[in-house]
């Protein structure tokens, strides 16, 4: 420990002789850069050596001499010290022996740490200089998180302050961010240790962004500072409508309004509900507006007040790729030529496989080639079936509700890779789910449908103050549009 002190004096000293910069020699955590550590020991046991000589022979001289009372211009030929006489005393203040050996810190007052694997904290804590305080900075800090559960690459900041014992310095004070939200506190009060939870604020905030189409829809929004939450939220909300896969392309466009829950510095804790969505296909534009109903339902409308949900999803699963279409194909595991009667997306096995109506489960369970299998009975002709998952989460006649999870992505039965089988089954015939048509969802009406059409515009305004851009075209249609 003494040696590792020379050695910080030294570079200090040097340091500040030649006008460098204290970062060029210590790390973020004051330690010595491994670079120099050679040959600062070099120089320093040279150094020291030196030091000692001279030392030794002016009170061998003088007897009552310290070192601080040396004559400085006497020594400066043989010590090769160069400047002022100011410079040369800043000189022995860092790396006099007398202060080496009896004034130097063994922790610097403020130290930042990182817990490495296979630390455990108390004893990081005590080795590090918290010492006999250890356990009970253990007890203060189990009471917000489980020291057991501190990972490797958690830092902590430590504080001292000084004491007239043999180190120096007693534990003052620590700091552990466990999060950008919270911060555990501890500080040393009398002989006890509390510890606080510093938690930043989180003001509810709406942003509104654009992002065209480039390459893919999750990149463009990135590029464009819309989270993935949200882009995940609004391709659910027009999955009853918008096959992502088919139907978008490049140039068009996305534009969203959005809850964010954010802290005074800007991190944004989460994302709330999106307000407005307006996606572009093709230059046709499907605006979408959020709307608390009367009895107490939230859903998706329309401008003309039809709500974008229809009784079937167009796609069950999020992001997923359509491998293989409804018709006649060769069979990939049997190898001859087979009717496929379904669709099927593939996507990495864990994806999440929403009902695409409400409706009651009929099957779940394993049912022969399809491996894991569910199928919701929607109405007295109109069934749905999903295939080959890894996981099923809903049970026989369990009631669900369109875009609930049922089940996750896999490759049971007989199958040549994760994928969801789909299949739309109508009084008792599978048909292609591309194809069927099936019925939009409710209407407002009367007192409801002017409120609806407030609320629209308030949003609009709110929308254009915060991206500056033009208002889009309004639908003004009596019937829903069209969006197949």
């Amino acid at each position: 420990m003494v040696c590792l002190t020379c050695m910080r004096f030294t570079i200090a000293a040097v340091a500040k002789l030649m006008r460098i910069r204290h970062r060029h020699f210590f790390t973020k955590e004051n330690n010595i850069r491994m670079r120099y550590l050679a040959v600062v020991a070099i120089l320093t046991f040279g150094g020291l050596t030196a030091l000692n000589s001279v030392q030794r022979h002016v009170t061998s001289a003088v007897p009552d001499m310290s070192v601080a009372s040396i004559d400085l211009n006497a020594l400066e030929p043989a010590l090769g010290i160069e400047g002022s006489e100011e410079e040369a005393k800043g000189f022995f203040d860092h790396i006099s022996l007398a202060n080496i050996m009896t004034n130097a810190p063994t922790h610097p007052s403020e130290r930042i740490i990182t817990i490495e694997p296979g630390d455990a904290l108390g004893v990081v804590l005590e080795r590090e200089g918290v010492g006999e305080d250890t356990p009970k900075a253990i007890k203060a800090i189990a009471e917000h998180v489980d020291p057991r559960y501190i990972r490797a690459g958690q830092k902590i900041h430590l504080n001292f302050e000084p004491d007239d014992q043999a180190t120096g310095f007693k534990f003052a004070s620590l700091k552990m961010k466990l999060d950008p939200l919270k911060t555990v506190v501890l500080k040393k009060q009398d002989e006890e240790i509390i510890a606080e939870l510093d938690e930043k604020e989180v003001s509810r905030t709406i942003q509104a962004k654009k992002a065209q189409i480039e390459t893919s829809l999750y990149g463009s929004a990135a590029k464009a500072g819309i989270p993935k939450t949200v882009v995940a939220d609004a391709m659910r909300i027009y999955s009853w409508n918008v096959d992502f896969q088919r139907d978008l392309r490049r140039g068009d466009t996305i534009e969203v309004m959005y809850e964010s829950f954010e802290t005074q510095d800007g991190y944004v804790a989460k994302t709330g509900n999106v307000l407005f969505a307006n996606l572009t296909l093709g230059g046709r534009e499907i605006p979408l507006y959020r709307f608390d109903m009367a009895d107490g339902r939230t859903d998706y409308f329309q401008p003309t007040g039809w709500s974008i949900k229809r009784t079937l999803m167009k796609t069950p699963i999020d992001g997923a790729r359509m491998s293989s279409g409804y018709g006649l194909r060769r069979h990939p595991v049997l190898g001859y030529n087979k009717m496929h009667r379904g669709i099927d997306f593939a996507a990495p096995t864990g994806t999440p496989i929403y009902a695409a109506g409400d409706g009651k489960v009929e099957k779940a369970g394993w049912f022969s080639s399809f491996g894991k299998y569910v199928r919701i009975r929607h109405n007295a002709s109109l069934k749905t079936a999903y295939a080959h998952m890894s996981k099923i989460k809903v049970s026989e006649g369990q009631r669900v509700k369109q875009g609930d999870v049922i089940g996750y992505v896999g490759t049971t039965g007989r199958s040549t890779g994760a994928h969801l089988h789909y299949e739309v089954i109508l009084d008792g015939q599978q048909v292609n789910p591309r194809s069927v048509k099936v019925p939009t969802g409710e209407k407002l009406a009367g007192n409801e449908l002017n409120k609806f059409k407030t609320v629209m515009r308030d949003i609009d305004r709110q929308f254009v103050a915060l991206l500056n851009t033009k208002k889009f075209a309004q639908i003004t249609d009596n019937e829903p549009s069209d969006l197949n």
